[in-house]
């Protein structure tokens, strides 16, 4: 019984831990993306002052800062680049910002 009671609790914890780690809030996407734009040489851009929109399940990354919006998109290997072609980009956005996978601004979520 004892065996029964210890698989029962390793199941639920194993459980509780999925559900926790669930959330998805693409920071790993978002440090990439900031990571690409300093290598591109937009220094100023930072998680702490700056906006990021993900699209398409973590496809396109809006990075918003100073007025400013430039576009990190993922590749055909799976990697990331800067995407300087920002019209056709913003053709297949949607075109209301609520309407994102994820959104942050200054390193805090944006609820929806």
């Amino acid at each position: 019984m004892n065996i029964k009671k210890i698989g029962i609790a390793l199941v639920f914890l194993s459980t509780l831990f999925l559900v926790a780690c669930g959330g998805n809030s693409y920071q790993s996407e978002i440090d990439e993306a900031v990571k690409i734009m300093n290598d591109e040489g937009h220094t100023d851009i930072k998680k702490d002052n700056s906006s990021f929109y993900v699209y398409n399940e973590g496809a396109i990354i809006a990075v918003e800062n100073d007025d400013s919006t430039r576009y990190v998109e993922k590749q055909a290997d799976g990697k990331y680049a800067y995407e300087p072609h920002k019209d056709r980009v913003e053709k297949s956005l949607p075109k209301n910002k609520s309407d994102t996978d994820y959104a942050e601004k200054n390193g805090k979520e944006i609820k929806k």
